[in-house]
């Protein structure tokens, strides 16, 4: 671990060399390189992960189209220090990445912001600020068995990550029980020469929006073989006007993992439009050797219009997979989905993709 003296020295490197990268990112491999070669420098003291996904897929929303697509591949920097009163200090900086394209998902940049965060961890709990997934999208574990590549978010609300966020997460309970905290915090007005707000509209109070969750046992199903969740989320920026309860099961018995989510969303849109939705998630998975057969069904009742390509009032989608192990970091997958809509819209999609995690 790095010494507490350190620490803001790290993050300060990490932020200049990511700077540095996004002036100038073809010299993004030499940059990383060199950073890792020299001693006391930048990223000596920090881990560097990430994961690329990319698939090859065809696309028929009443034409077919074949393309690569990335599916959330990231590249990240993350580490601690310890502190003086028992304290951990600790950073992430993860990006997404587009090993498919030159630009990272829908923008014109090399790397699009995921988790960044800086915090403080000890005996109470773990507290962080920055741009982080909110309690509720974190709620959902891992009952998604299609997650990034034909996931919930699809159809469903609330799979969102908050910046200007303030994030606390208590210690586990009893070994089992966990209460996952997040508060909006405004942005910020332009001010008049009296120092008044001149749009009441822009967020900028202390709490503008809030998401909790409780949790009990393990989304991994390594300590428990069950799962539960129970979240709630509030006017968050993403979903601004909209109230979510989100509640997930899942069980693992031997080889057989089973999921399940639900939840119900109301409020009032910007356009005044009242909006609700009742949607839920059922999954399952067999693993045999090297082999994962994955099948999933999601259902949307919303009353306007649906989040995703699939546009109109609710919809289904369907999804089976095989997921087959090349390595403890690397696998290739075959998937096939299948949606349509209360318009009658339909969305099918199915490719062969490769994952590596590093």
């Amino acid at each position: 671990m790095s010494t507490g003296s350190e620490f803001s020295k790290k993050v300060m490197h990490l932020n200049i060399l990511m700077g540095s990268i996004l002036m100038k990112r073809k010299l993004l491999p030499f940059a990383i390189a060199a950073a890792v070669a020299v001693p006391g420098v930048a990223l000596a003291d920090a881990t560097i992960y990430g994961k690329l996904n990319v698939s090859l897929r065809n696309v028929d929303t009443g034409e077919d189209t074949w393309e690569l697509e990335s599916h959330a591949s990231r590249l990240g920097f993350k580490g601690d220090a310890e502190l003086d009163y028992g304290l951990t200090a600790i950073y992430q900086l993860e990006y997404e990445i587009s090993p498919d394209q030159e630009e990272a998902g829908d923008s014109k940049d090399v790397f699009k912001q995921r988790d960044i965060f800086v915090g403080l961890k000890g005996g109470f709990g773990t507290l962080k600020v920055g741009n982080m997934d909110t309690p509720l999208k974190k709620a959902q574990g891992k009952v998604d068995l299609f997650s990034d590549v034909v996931d919930m978010n699809i159809l469903l609300d609330g799979e969102n990550r908050q910046d200007n966020a303030i994030r606390y997460t208590s210690p586990k309970f009893a070994d089992m029980f966990t209460i996952d905290t997040m508060i909006e915090v405004g942005d910020g007005a332009e001010r008049d020469t009296n120092g008044d707000d001149t749009d009441d509209e822009v967020r900028d109070g202390i709490s503008e929006g809030a998401s909790i969750a409780v949790t009990a046992g393990d989304s991994k199903y390594k300590k428990q073989p069950f799962y539960a969740a129970l979240a709630y989320e509030n006017d968050m920026t993403e979903n601004k006007g909209i109230s979510i309860i989100r509640a997930v099961a899942g069980y693992k018995i031997n080889d057989i993992t089973l999921g399940a989510l639900y939840q119900t969303s109301e409020g009032e849109l910007e356009s005044n439009k009242d909006y609700d939705d009742d949607g839920f998630l059922l999954s399952a998975a067999y693993s045999m050797d090297k082999l994962t057969f994955k099948g999933q069904f999601i259902s949307s009742d919303q009353s306007v219009d649906t989040k995703g390509p699939i546009d109109g009032e609710g919809g289904e989608m369907f999804t089976l997979g095989v997921d087959y192990k090349l390595g403890k970091k690397t696998k290739t997958y075959v998937y096939y989905g299948d949606g349509e809509n209360d318009a009658k819209d339909e969305l099918t999609v199915y490719g062969l993709g490769l994952e590596h995690k590093f």
